[in-house]
């Protein structure tokens, strides 16, 4: 298989898990079982890596049986997605909602986008599965691979269809202020919390996105 093919059918793949992450129609019950799995899951990857954790012993930390895993998973791939989802995607896109985005400026949202993409560096869980996601790529790139289909393209993809239909912002190039916006921001991250740059080579965060936002209203007129 071509690694074109296989990386469409990987993100076709990771789409249809977002969707059934969104499913409303999960009972209360279920939805707490599914939260259960995925704490469960979420601790075993972090203690013992993607490779060693297996379906039972997340059945075993989580309180069910396995078939209720796979009730709510097809398999491993898809629970892993879902818990990278759960720490990073799901606490950006409540800011795109038309409800949210009316309430706010442009620069507002672009700043709400911001501080919840650098509030994940204080979450130990995220900062943990980060790392160990690069520490396997080399031996499992499909890792790499299912991270940034579930969180960065799906969070890319919000941020750039807000900047390209919203009637007052007239950027050149929508898609690659995107990217340079979050790029900064998770670079900036990146250097200060996980490579100690906080102790070595400090640097606000606010000055970081004051100055890209300065970058946004001159690009945007």
């Amino acid at each position: 298989m071509s690694s074109k093919k296989a990386s469409i059918q990987l993100s076709t793949r990771v789409k249809k898990i977002a969707l059934q992450s969104e499913e409303p129609s999960l009972s209360e019950f279920s939805k707490r079982k599914r939260e259960q799995i995925i704490n469960a899951a979420l601790e075993a990857f972090l203690e013992l890596g993607y490779e060693r954790t297996t379906m039972n012993l997340v059945a075993q930390r989580a309180g069910v049986i396995k078939q209720t895993i796979y009730s709510h998973f097809r398999d491993k791939e898809d629970l892993f997605v879902s818990v990278i989802g759960s720490i990073t995607i799901d606490h950006v896109q409540h800011i795109f909602t038309k409800e949210e985005v009316a309430k706010q400026t442009p620069e507002q949202v672009l700043r709400s986008f911001a501080d919840a993409l650098a509030s994940r560096q204080f979450d130990a869980g995220f900062t943990k599965l980060f790392r160990t996601t690069i520490g396997e790529s080399g031996r499992f790139p499909k890792l790499a691979e299912l991270y940034t289909e579930a969180t960065i393209k799906p969070g890319c993809k919000l941020l750039i269809d807000y900047l390209s239909n919203h009637p007052d912002i007239h950027l050149p190039d929508p898609e690659a202020f995107a990217r340079v916006f979050a790029g900064a921001i998770i670079h900036y991250c990146v250097q200060q919390h996980i490579l100690h740059g906080k102790k070595l080579f400090p640097f606000e965060f606010k000055r970081v996105l004051d100055e890209l936002i300065r970058i946004f209203l001159l690009c945007s007129q």
